[in-house]
């Protein structure tokens, strides 16, 4: 291009310089207007001329030669970020024309660029918009640059208020303003936070920078008004719950000091009237003639035995009632120990009770001692008095470990048995499958067991078959508390 223009420029230097000669030479001739000059005269009117000429054309060569400098520049630099088009890469550009084309061609490029970024902004504007929460920009001087359609729903549009009036109705800025430690934070925050008109949201404030490299605070707030309500009533019912179990416990310790009474009334009021009857009853014998065998020796000696039968009912109905109401006091119990207390009371009533009762080595547990031998008495006399008559009895205790950690803890016999259907009717009071007349007792026996395995956290369980078998199952957790 330089090249060509510097032609361009010879050309008409030399058309100057051609027409100078043949107005010199011919036409001042023809015209008669060369008067008297000579041939050197005409030759320096011809360099004058020409001289003027290189004077004139100096400046426009000059400039041209900038903008063909500029036009190269442009071309590199068009180049070097790939902005032509696939037809002119890698192709020196030849003239203005080509320049201008590619202008052109990088104009619409980046007007079509703003026109999809415009797109994407009104989309994203619009998504914003069907957001089901409030949003925000804020900046520091408390306008409002953006709102979402519900935050203009709720508070009015961002237009024609700063953030106090829209969201707080004041006339001023709140001091200090909680939001505003965004800006020197630097850091999201989030709150519950709930407006004039009673709704409750949940807000979170995140710094955000614009375009400009200016700091906005960009807010989020989720109505939560239906949960705080929910969470409201809940904590409103368990504080009513809470209140209600306040009650019931006042009412259980009245209920147990009113049992503990009847105990006590019960031990020495109801014994009294028993203690007088058998007193009573001997005495008559001491005064009355009473022919042995006779009817009148009948009528005392079951009297005495009723009372007997009463006050061993009474004092069973006291173990369970104290089993029930009273706390358990725990602590680490040998249970060989207590198995051979239990042995060694039972032998005055069940000789040989040492040589039918064989023991496994017991762990110790976390329990009530005392309620521990009422378990073991009741269990291993019940299998002593239901033993066959014809069989000595034959007892073991044996023990485990489940996969829970638990004691099991088998009594099991070669009794009489009984069928599986009246398993759960035997742990009530006073049931009995066999008269009184066959086998002793009051029927209370297991169901102070029971009450005594739940109280520390543990069940009892049975399988037992006719005339074959009896196992009693206790399940016991290595440590316990008081149920």
């Amino acid at each position: 291009m330089k090249k060509y223009f510097l032609l361009q420029i010879f050309y008409v230097f030399l058309m100057i310089a051609l027409m100078s000669l043949l107005w010199e030479f011919v036409v001042e001739g023809f015209l008669s207007l060369d008067g008297h000059e000579d041939f050197s005269n005409k030759i320096e009117d011809v360099w004058a001329t020409i001289v003027i000429a290189c004077l004139a054309l100096a400046y426009p060569t000059y400039k041209g030669l900038s903008i063909i400098r500029n036009w190269k520049e442009l071309e590199k630099t068009l180049i070097n970020q790939e902005m032509q088009s696939d037809n002119i890469e890698n192709k020196k550009l030849a003239s203005p024309d080509s320049i201008n084309i590619i202008l052109m061609d990088e104009l619409h490029r980046r007007k079509k660029a703003a026109e999809i970024i415009k797109n994407e902004r009104h989309k994203f504007f619009n998504m914003l918009d069907q957001l089901p929460i409030c949003f925000h920009l804020q900046a520091d001087d408390y306008t409002v640059p953006f709102a979402n359609k519900m935050f203009k729903q709720r508070f009015g549009s961002s237009d024609t208020g700063v953030c106090y009036q829209l969201m707080h109705n004041r006339s001023k800025p709140c001091e200090p303003c909680p939001t505003f430690k965004i800006f020197d934070s630097h850091r999201t925050e989030s709150n519950v936070w709930t407006s004039q008109d009673g709704k409750t949201y949940l807000t979170v404030v995140t710094p955000f920078e614009d375009v400009d490299g200016s700091i906005l605070i960009m807010e989020m707030a989720i109505d939560i008004t239906s949960e705080q309500k929910a969470k409201n009533d809940l904590e409103h019912v368990l504080a009513e719950q809470e209140e209600h179990i306040k009650q019931r416990t006042l009412e259980l310790e009245r209920s147990n000091n009113a049992l503990k009474e009847f105990s006590t009334f019960a031990a020495h009021d109801l014994k009294e009237p028993l203690r007088k009857i058998l007193v009573f009853s001997g005495r008559i014998q001491e005064v009355i003639d009473v022919e042995p065998g006779g009817i009148a020796q009948q009528y005392l000696d079951g009297m005495g035995r009723s009372a007997e039968r009463m006050n061993s009912l009474i004092d069973d109905l006291l173990k369970l009632s104290q089993v029930a109401s009273q706390g358990t006091n725990f602590r680490k119990v040998d249970l060989n120990k207590v198995v051979a207390e239990v042995i060694e009371d039972l032998e005055p009533n069940y000789p040989d009770s040492r040589k039918n009762i064989s023991v496994q080595s017991l762990p110790k547990v976390d329990a009530d001692k005392t309620q521990m031998y009422q378990l073991f008495k009741n269990l291993l006399s019940n299998s002593l008095k239901y033993a066959k008559t014809d069989e000595p009895p034959r007892i073991s205790i044996e023990v485990e470990i489940n996969s829970d950690g638990h004691h099991l803890i088998a009594i099991r016999d070669n009794g009489i048995g009984f069928d599986e259907i009246y398993k759960e009717k035997i742990f009530k009071p006073f049931e009995r499958l066999h008269g009184r007349s066959q086998y002793s007792g009051t029927g209370i026996g297991l169901a102070i067991c029971k009450k005594v395995v739940e109280s520390h956290n543990g069940e009892l369980e049975v399988q037992s078959q006719p005339s074959v078998e009896t196992t009693f199952t206790i399940r016991l957790p290595k440590s316990s508390n008081a149920s």
